[in-house]
């Protein structure tokens, strides 16, 4: 089966689903004709975006981008041998996909593997995923296998590498990509082109010499040598693992990571932010897509944007990422907004956000204390009143929902800015944060402890009342409890920027 001849890939395109080998795929996307791949599961979708974008960047780095099928063909036939795109190629001496050749010529060294047992996340409990949940596995799930392991692999211990393109060993590979649509072929052709268009800029950034081949799984592999990361392509393919294809699919461990000399995980990637006061590629976790570092993120001074924003682009910031925890237990991150860096007036942007964090944690702050003052101990024998342990959980779960309410609609109206006067910006944010904390705290008035119930809330509305005016004096905040529940009931708001969670 080769991948630039064969039909591997089932796609859904806009006149039905279509077998299509990798070239085809490329004709498809360009013309706007891919719908999805039927095939590709949640958590590969990151991987696989990822390599259809530097492939095609590679293939295409000295040529006009391809009119069609022929063309795409003989621009990926141009960067390697005909065996390189074979699943099965029974010379060991020869790559095949995602195969380094074994110089050992023998596989009694290599282990059999299963296509959802030792993909990424490699599965050990079933958790997100069930380990053995595909009896009858096509080529097709093997290739999406390979490609997510080989890019995007974190470390797995028994010698399963992680790819080079993250900051350590148990870190996951952040994709920040902004892009013109939602569409895969709009989405993919427009990060070739600027992958084609600004690649001389992460050359010069990493001082990438390019003297190995940039598809590393064509290049012979013994798992005890490593290449330097300045030799590397701009654009290098990563090949972390050695896995081959047999009497079965098989997989032995390495002594050595593939790639060496990248610094805290900065190898260029063309969809990872860098933490410039750390001096190292982001680590995305669950926090990095929620407002308040997602912010900091996009709008902050702090992370250095991806070669992804390069382009002047109004559109949409995808987040995505798939991170681990310990115990097997994985998250698939996903996170969309609308976005654009064209906008004249971006420090006001920039300022509008930090102002909506600060006052967003001043807000949970106030939240925080009035609920302190509503379930702490009353002693009479002098010592520090604290709240008890198992009512601290409760107050920690509704600050946590709070955050929630503000992450909902944080970026609504936010590319805005410039156009509306810091009055109504103030007033706008403020309202919103009051409702959010009253509604919040008429929520956690559950957790009152029934001893001296009416003198703890007494006590806490009035702290939690006397600090919001004083807070947030744009706020609309003089209305009657039955008209803000009213209001809260009724109003629709349609958040920009929802975090997905595990998708």
């Amino acid at each position: 089966m080769n991948l630039l001849y064969d039909p591997v890939f089932t796609v859904d395109t806009s006149d039905g689903r279509e077998a299509c080998s990798l070239p085809r795929i490329y004709a498809l996307l360009d013309a706007d004709a891919v719908e999805g791949f039927s095939r590709l599961q949640a958590h590969q979708k990151q991987a696989w975006h990822c390599f259809l974008a530097q492939l095609g960047a590679i293939a295409t780095e000295d040529r006009p981008l391809p009119d069609s099928e022929d063309e795409w063909r003989d621009a990926l036939s141009a960067l390697t041998t005909e065996s390189a795109w074979n699943l099965h190629t029974a010379d060991l001496q020869k790559p095949a996909f995602m195969q380094p050749p074994v110089p050992e010529d023998t596989l009694d060294d290599f282990d059999p593997i299963h296509v959802t047992e030792y993909d990424v996340p490699t599965l050990s409990k079933n958790h997100a995923l069930k380990t053995r949940r595909m009896h009858d596995p096509t080529d097709e799930h093997w290739v999406y296998m390979l490609v997510n392991v080989q890019t995007t692999g974190f470390y797995a211990g028994s010698g399963n590498r992680r790819t080079s393109r993250m900051n350590g060993s148990y870190a996951s590979r952040p994709f920040f990509g902004l892009t013109p649509s939602l569409r895969l072929g709009p989405w993919i052709m427009h990060d070739i082109d600027v992958l084609r268009t600004h690649i001389d800029k992460i050359e010069q950034r990493y001082d990438f010499q390019r003297e190995v081949t940039p598809l590393l799984w064509t290049d012979p592999w013994d798992g005890t040598d490593s290449v330097d990361l300045e030799e590397l392509h701009p654009l290098y393919i990563d090949c972390p693992r050695r896995i081959r294809q047999g009497e079965t699919w098989m997989k032995t461990s390495t002594s050595a990571e593939r790639v060496t000399g990248d610094v805290n995980g900065q190898t260029g990637d063309p969809w990872a932010p860098v933490d410039e006061k750390e001096n190292k590629v982001l680590n995305p976790s669950r926090n990095a897509f929620e407002y308040r570092q997602l912010s900091d993120i996009l709008f902050g001074d702090r992370y250095r944007h991806p070669i992804s924003f390069e382009e002047k682009t109004k559109g949409y910031v995808v987040c995505r990422a798939v991170t681990g925890e310990q115990g097997g237990r994985v998250h698939n991150l996903q996170r969309v907004i609308k976005f654009s860096n064209r906008r004249r007036g971006w420090d006001t942007v920039e300022q509008e956000a930090e102002t909506r964090v600060k006052k967003a944690e001043t807000a949970a702050e106030i939240l925080s204390h009035a609920l302190y003052l509503m379930l702490k101990d009353d002693r009479d024998d002098g010592e520090r009143e604290q709240v008890p342990d198992r009512l601290q959980e409760g107050r920690n779960r509704q600050i946590s929902a709070f955050h929630e309410r503000v992450d909902a609609c944080f970026f609504q109206h936010l590319l805005d800015a410039p156009n509306i006067s810091e009055h109504h910006r103030q007033a706008f944010w403020e309202t919103f944060l009051v409702g959010g904390l009253r509604t919040q705290f008429e929520d956690a008035k559950q957790l009152c402890p029934a001893k001296n119930r009416w003198h703890r809330q007494a006590r806490a509305q009035s702290a939690f009342d006397n600090r919001t005016k004083s807070e947030f004096t744009y706020a609309k905040q003089f209305t009657s409890d039955h008209e803000h529940k009213d209001r809260e009931r009724h109003r629709a708001v349609q958040p920009d920027g929802k975090f997905m969670g595990n998708v």
